[in-house]
């Protein structure tokens, strides 16, 4: 795999000054996708903290674990689809998410924008494509936290 340029894949800890892995969280119920993005992530300098193939499993790993930002397939099998975990994480975690999908129906890429996504990814997508959204959800991720900092 070629290398990408400028790896975004570290990020100031939110109580350090030194720098680590940005730490990703796959939500992916296809445990072969699961494991090429997972693959890719390694590849690019991220971590991937967890793999969840439920909704369930990746609110414990959200909790339990924690992430910088999550990657979601849109339509988990369970009784929580992808929408439904985003929304829980950004609520109770404050992990944004960049959903996944091969979807493309309106009502659902609707109902997905109520969870204040950072991207959309449509399967099947390229490495670069993966890494571009990372880099710009990481670019949005740190403007909502330098945003809520309090004014000094």
């Amino acid at each position: 795999m070629q290398s990408m340029p400028d790896s975004p894949a570290t990020a100031q800890p939110a109580a350090g000054s030194a720098t680590s892995p940005v730490r990703v969280l796959v939500v992916e119920d296809e445990a072969l996708v699961a494991a090429y993005i997972a693959d890719v992530l390694n590849e690019t300098g991220f971590q991937v903290i967890g793999i969840a193939s439920t909704g369930r499993e990746a609110l414990t790993i959200a909790r339990d674990v924690g992430a910088d930002i999550a990657l979601v397939d849109i339509t988990l099998t369970g009784p929580l689809d992808g929408i439904e975990v985003a929304v829980f994480i950004r609520q109770l975690y404050g992990i944004g998410t960049i959903f996944l999908s091969g979807a493309s129906d309106p009502e659902i890429v609707a109902r997905a924008d109520q969870a204040n996504p950072y991207g959309f990814l449509r399967k099947p997508f390229r490495p670069g494509q993966m890494y571009n959204m990372l880099v710009q959800a990481l670019a949005r991720r740190a403007e909502e936290q330098q945003s809520q900092r309090p004014a000094s």
